[in-house]
């Protein structure tokens, strides 16, 4: 019988088969890092090991990342009130502006994995990346001769995708405001509030003897639920042990809190602190990797911060402790110098006098907005960072707007969580000064003519 001989290609081809398996393998079970081409985005780094929300199937083009980026950025663009959509380049008028700065893809200014040339929230265009289209404005606005293109962004000027608070009309309706307003207060919180009116009468729920029997530590807990608005709202332990489970995961706390506060989960899933947990990302990503923890955060945590945040990280599963949670819930995780100083500031002599109008972290963080007619907290603590002038509806329950503007274009006042006034103005506000006496004199004029 005639034994079989390798030849020289059938080892190319054992070669090629045994790299394709292990990629395969990595690709799928194992560590996709080995496959990541650069540090992603400081807004991504958490999901890198999600390669398929992004690239889909890897070699789906430019059109499937564009795709991707809507997936979980369209929503936020639509309310920002886009001020540079994609529509616009879409313009024929516009076309020759393409050549140059291709507008119509996210990844023409957001490259991942490019972090060598990365800049301020994921941009990876030099900064003065606004004269490929402006290079005449100081010929349309003559307030703006001798400005630098790369000044463009600073707080309080220009953003590309959202001017919504800087507009001309909005900032001379708001031009002469005192540094603190008459009526500085924050919205109220709604939902309970309503609940209550709904059900004026109502008495504490009782832990009936089958809820008891649920946590050995059932006289404890059950001192501390019975405070809590959980009682209140008739939510009692088989509520969310049903069938006497007693452990969950980050996901199954997610779902079951999201049982009944379902905005507050589609808004945590967003930020930060949940993005890993979002039913955007590829199916049993989290169960994966796991929920984001203070370990690898990359700006500075506390030593002994531990653990995965979901929602009982802050609020507890049982006291549901609102201030705790405003306060120090937070700063048990976070140490970075904005964060250590905040209990020197005016903000925090006020929240201790009075939690529900003095401002926490959580005030300006996690912002109280107007949903329907219910006013809710915003559970994405990022939505309104970057740039930081979106906080200003947040600023503008207190503070008058050139006040607030000038103390987020201050980083050293940023650094010392706003604990003096802002040490000079704003200069948006002279120009928009400049502005209103033109207006003034052009309508004299005209007065005088007639």
């Amino acid at each position: 019988m005639k034994s079989y001989q390798f030849k020289f290609w059938h080892y190319g081809l054992l070669l090629t088969l045994t790299v394709g398996s292990l990629a395969a393998y990595n690709l799928t079970v194992a560590d996709k890092s080995l496959f990541v081409t650069g540090e992603p985005t400081h807004g991504h780094h958490q999901i890198e090991l999600a390669c398929t929300s992004c690239h889909a199937d890897g070699f789906a083009g430019q059109d499937a990342i564009q795709k991707s980026c809507l997936n979980c950025h369209a929503e936020e663009l639509e309310l920002a009130d886009d001020s540079h959509p994609r529509k616009k380049f879409l313009d024929p008028r516009n076309a020759q502006l393409l050549e140059t700065l291709d507008a119509r893809q996210c990844i023409s200014c957001h490259t991942e994995h490019k972090q060598e040339i990365t800049r301020e929230m994921g941009v990876t265009l030099a900064g003065d990346f606004c004269f490929h289209c402006h290079s005449d404005i100081a010929e349309e606005r003559s307030s703006h001769q001798g400005m630098g293109f790369e000044t463009c962004a600073s707080a309080g000027c220009h953003n590309y995708h959202d001017n919504g608070t800087l507009y001309e009309d909005f900032l001379i309706a708001h031009v002469g405001q005192p540094d603190l307003l008459d009526e500085a207060k924050l919205p109220a919180r709604t939902a309970m509030a309503a609940w209550l009116r709904k059900n004026p009468n109502k008495e504490p729920l009782q832990l009936t003897h089958a809820d008891l029997k649920v946590e050995s530590r059932s006289t404890e807990i059950a001192a501390a639920w019975a405070q809590s608005a959980h009682a209140q709202a008739d939510v009692n332990c088989t509520s969310c042990h049903a069938d006497g489970k007693m452990q969950f995961n980050s996901v199954e706390i997610l779902e079951q809190c999201a049982s009944c506060h379902s905005e507050q989960k589609e808004s945590f899933t967003q930020g930060k602190h949940g993005m890993r947990l979002s039913s955007k990302l590829p199916e049993n990503f989290a169960e994966q990797v796991g929920a984001m923890s203070p370990q690898l955060a990359r700006t500075p945590m506390q030593s002994n911060a531990s653990g995965e945040l979901n929602c009982i990280s802050c609020h507890g599963p049982h006291e549901v402790d609102l201030q705790y949670a405003a306060v120090e819930a937070c700063l048990g995780c976070h140490s970075d110098e904005h964060s250590l100083a905040y209990k020197e500031s005016p903000h925090f002599n006020a929240w201790e006098s009075n939690p529900e109008q003095g401002a926490s972290c959580a005030s300006c963080h996690l912002p109280r907005e107007a949903h329907s007619e219910q006013i809710v907290v915003n559970h994405n603590q990022n939505h309104n960072l970057r740039p930081n002038e979106k906080m200003l509806p947040v600023c503008l329950n207190c503070h008058g707007a050139e006040f607030s503007l000038a103390a987020m274009a201050d980083k050293k006042l940023i650094s010392q969580n706003f604990k003096y006034k802002p040490a000079d103005k704003h200069e948006t506000f002279d120009l928009i000064r400049d502005r209103i006496a033109k207006i003034s004199n052009s309508k004299n004029k005209q007065t005088q003519s007639q």
